[in-house]
């Protein structure tokens, strides 16, 4: 099975062909691989003592998509992880969909066993590096949410033509929040990966996102969001 084609859902298993990023000479290497079993299940244990706001963060992003009219009945959220930002959103909103997208297969494992028994549930094994990821969906969603999962594009210059990939699967009016971290220091590395507040709203709006706002701030996290024009 291709490590970024493979769909897990409820459906028979399908899998796609991707076209490889190139990757610049400075992308950020990673320094851990989270397809691996005991790697994932050990920063599962340690995230969130690591960063305590994350459940406030978490809660932010299902006060934001419950109050947004009309309502928000189809979600894809980019590295999704555990399932911890899924189980949040899927107990404060009644959805048609919930798509939790990851590279890793043991997150999406941990994931499944939280909320794979939401009926509203699909779990999706791919990779947003690759130029041609959103080929994975039915597109359009009502919003699309990555709680601390955007650095993993692993240098921050790509993110705004992430950001226009999303923006082309959102319906008008549509919303993309985004949790990350400022960068703990001026290091390459850290400067490189991590974006400032200033620089994910110019990446949203350099997007063709509006009504860009920070929704939440709990140093060194932050909350961004915008809207694709109606």
């Amino acid at each position: 099975m291709s490590a970024t084609g493979v769909t897990y859902c409820r459906l028979p298993v399908e899998t796609r062909t991707y076209s490889p990023r190139v990757p610049h000479a400075d992308d950020v290497p990673l320094t851990v691989d989270l397809r691996d079993p005991a790697v994932a299940h050990t920063w599962v244990r340690e995230a969130e003592a690591k960063r305590p706001g994350r459940s406030e963060l978490r809660a932010a992003f299902a006060e934001a998509l419950s109050a947004a009219h009309p309502p928000m009945r189809r979600v894809l959220e980019l590295g999704a992880g555990p399932g911890l930002l899924a189980e949040r959103i899927l107990q404060s909103c009644t959805l048609d969909s919930y798509t939790l997208f990851d590279f890793s297969p043991p997150m999406l494992e941990l994931a499944r066993a939280r909320v794979g028994a939401h009926p509203a549930t699909e779990f999706v094994l791919g990779d947003f590096k690759q130029p041609d990821w959103v080929r994975a969906f039915a597109a359009p969603f009502d919003a699309v949410v990555a709680m601390q999962s955007v650095h993993e594009i692993r240098h921050k210059r790509h993110v705004p033509g992430m950001y226009r990939q999303v923006h082309d699967i959102l319906r008008p009016g549509g919303l993309l929040l985004v949790c990350d971290h400022v960068p703990h220091d001026d290091s390459a590395r850290m400067t490189a990966l991590h974006s400032t507040v200033e620089e994910q709203h110019a990446a949203l709006i350099s997007a063709g996102f509006c009504d860009v706002t920070t929704r939440r701030w709990i140093h060194p996290l932050y909350l961004c969001g915008g809207h694709r024009a109606p």
